[in-house]
C-alpha cells in the first residue's frame, strides 16, 4: 500500500491546514502592523508542532507567499522576524538579488508597509 503523499513530513491534508493557521495568524497581524517572531509563530500554530528553525518554517512561509504573490498582495512572511534582531531570517531575501546587501534593511521596510496597507484594506 502507497504511503499517504507528504509534505515537510507532515500529511497533505495537515500541511493545507497549518498553512490556512498560519495565514490567519499572519494575516491578524498584518491589520496590527505588528511583527511576530518565528518562535511565536510556531507557538500559535496549533495543528500540528512545526519547529521554528526548520525547513517546514521555511516552506511554510514560502508557500503563504507564492500563494500572496499569485493574489497580488503583500507577502506576509515580511512579517515574521527573528527574535534577536526584530529582522528576517537570510532566507526571506533569497532570490532578491537585484538588491545590494545594504539595501535589504529599506527593502524589507518597503515590504512591511506595502503587506500591511494591502491587509488594512481587506477587512
Amino acid at each position: 500500500m502507497p504511503r499517504p503523499p507528504r509534505k515537510f513530513g507532515y500529511l497533505l491534508e495537515t500541511w493545507e491546514k497549518i498553512k490556512q493557521e498560519a495565514f490567519e495568524i499572519l494575516v491578524d497581524h498584518a491589520r496590527q502592523r505588528k511583527t511576530i517572531t518565528y518562535g511565536e509563530l510556531a507557538g500559535l500554530i496549533q495543528t500540528a508542532e512545526i519547529n521554528p528553525y526548520s525547513y517546514a518554517m521555511s516552506g511554510l512561509l514560502r508557500d503563504i507567499s507564492l500563494d500572496d504573490e499569485k493574489a497580488g498582495r503583500g507577502y506576509l512572511a515580511t512579517l515574521v522576524v527573528r527574535k534577536s534582531d526584530g529582522r528576517p531570517g537570510p532566507g526571506y531575501f533569497k532570490g532578491v538579488v537585484s538588491i545590494a546587501e545594504e539595501d535589504y534593511e529599506s527593502y524589507w521596510q518597503a515590504e512591511f508597509e506595502r503587506t500591511c496597507a494591502s491587509w488594512a484594506e481587506k477587512k
